[in-house]
């Protein structure tokens, strides 16, 4: 059964195109430079952010959800930017019983970003 927080996510685009267009100004190899940086540091913020929930670690989760939030608001990445946010507040909220799937779904978030990503740069050139 979808919960409050599984439709909005479902709702959000996955990558706001527009919105990070308009954040760079309008300037389009800005942001492939920009959606080149995120997918060189993504992966290991989403590493870390792994490794943290295998050992428990929620003040290890904590920093990496939010850097991670920080890093898909900055690429206009919706769906992404919201797990991780909603991830954060629970490890806030001392919630440790829902991370593993929480991590699952922004796994999940992450991949579909990661080929939308790619195949964005590659039909861009």
């Amino acid at each position: 059964m979808m919960n409050a927080n599984d439709a909005h996510i479902h709702a959000l685009p996955l990558f706001d195109y527009d919105d990070f267009l308009e954040r760079m100004d309008g300037d389009a190899e800005l942001l492939k430079e920009v959606i080149g940086i995120f997918l060189e540091d993504a992966p290991n913020l989403l590493s870390a952010l792994g490794s943290a929930v295998r050992t428990g670690d929620a003040e290890a989760m904590e920093k990496a959800a939010h850097t991670l939030k920080g890093a898909a608001a900055n690429i206009s990445a919706k769906k992404l930017q919201q797990s991780a946010h909603i991830m954060q507040e629970t490890i806030k909220k001392g919630r440790m019983a829902p991370i593993e799937k929480l991590f699952m779904e922004m796994e999940t978030h992450y991949e579909l970003l990661d080929r939308a990503l790619k195949s964005h740069l590659t039909q861009e050139k």
